[in-house]
Formats: C-alpha cells, structure tokens, sequence
C-alpha cells in the first residue's frame, strides 16, 4: 500500500516536469512564467501529500527530489526550472523545505499551509506581478534583486489567506480559532516580508518554515 502511495505522489510530479519540459522546447512557455509553472503545479499537488503518505514518507520523498533536482541542476536534464536568468537557488530550496517542513510539522494541515505559501502565494504572486504589475513595481533595500510590485504583493496576502482557509477545513479549524491573531495577523504579514526580502531563492525555504513554526506554537 505503501508503494502505491508513493507512486501516486511521484507521478504527477514526473508528468508535470515532463509536460513543463515539452511545452518550454516548443516555445509555448518560457522564462520565469516556465520554472513558475513547474513551481506552482507541482508545489500544491505536494501540500497535499500528507493526507495519503505519512509524514515520515513525506521526508524521504523531499530527499529524492532533491537529489533530483540537485542532478538536474548540473546535467539540464529539465531545462525548464532553470529558464531564468536571475541567480537562484529556489529549486533545490523548494525541495529542502518539504524535507524540514515534513520533519517540524506537528500536523498534516499545518505542512499543507506552510506548502501552499511557498507554491501557490509565492508562485502567483510573481506571476500576477509579472502580468500587472509593471506600474506597481518598487525595489526592496533599492535591490534589483529584490523587485516586487504592489500587485504581486496584494495576490501573495490574498493567497495566504486562502491558505489558510484550506488549512483550516482540513483540521486546524480549532487550533486557527484559538490564536487568530497569530494565524490571521501575524502569519500573513511575516510571511509577505520574507517573501519580499529574502533573495535567491532563500523565500522558498524561510516562508515555509516560519510558518510551520508559528503555526505549531497554536496547538
């Protein structure tokens, strides 16, 4: 059973890089809106991985990941994640943060929000700023790194929020309820800043783990 769990987490993510492959080579997508397709998709099929592998699968999951994603990085084997041309290291981040995430979180729920907000938050907020942001755009520390847009940013909170929401149907109604400051407030807020000024793809690893963290601390 537990083989057909794992196979059932592996392989849409195989199809999606695939697909995200196929679709980068024929030029139908490319740069930042390729690497965030793979980025969003695969991200939130992961954050749900808890309710059907336990926590401990999920942990040895996020090791082949990134063991592949470590490969790819040297081999192009999946050109698609590296169509950027900023100086990233949100790949293998993003799989070492489902490693550490899976091995902090006290909960299933509390790994799905954690996900959620590096995948979804982060992923549509770059795209949405990508799309209409341009009149938005302001620059972190006056970092060219560190450019968002008032639109990315208003679709990060806005998806934290449902984050949050989905977190809550799925167990951590009471838990939420009980400390709404820190789950409604302060969960959101911190993790927009460190969206905002972590560079190189650091986000992917800090915004998850602040709030498997914090939201650990509600139960």
């Amino acid at each position: 059973m537990q083989m057909v769990n794992l196979l059932i987490a592996l392989f849409p993510i195989a199809i999606i890089l695939l697909a995200s492959e196929y679709l980068w080579r024929r030029r139908i997508i490319k740069g930042e809106r390729a690497r965030k397709f793979i980025h969003v998709l695969s991200g939130v099929y992961m954050a749900f991985w808890p309710f059907y592998l336990s926590l401990d699968g999920v942990f040895v999951v996020g090791f082949l990941a990134a063991s592949l994603l470590i490969y790819s990085r040297y081999t192009d084997l999946f050109s698609a994640i590296y169509a950027v041309k900023r100086r990233t290291y949100g790949d293998i981040l993003f799989a070492v943060s489902i490693i550490i995430c899976s091995y902090y979180a006290r909960e299933p729920w509390i790994f799905t929000i954690a996900v959620l907000l590096m995948a979804a938050a982060d992923g549509g907020a770059a795209l949405i700023g990508k799309k209409w942001g341009k009149k938005s755009v302001y620059y972190v520390f006056g970092k060219k790194s560190l450019k968002k847009s008032i639109a990315g940013t208003l679709a990060f909170i806005a998806i934290a929020y449902f984050s949050i929401l989905v977190g809550s149907l799925l167990g951590g109604s009471s838990a939420i309820a009980s400390n709404y400051v820190l789950a409604l407030i302060a969960l959101p807020i911190g993790a927009v800043l460190l969206e905002n000024t972590m560079a190189y793809g650091l986000d992917n690893l800090m915004t998850p783990l602040f709030a498997t963290l914090l939201l650990n601390s509600l139960l």
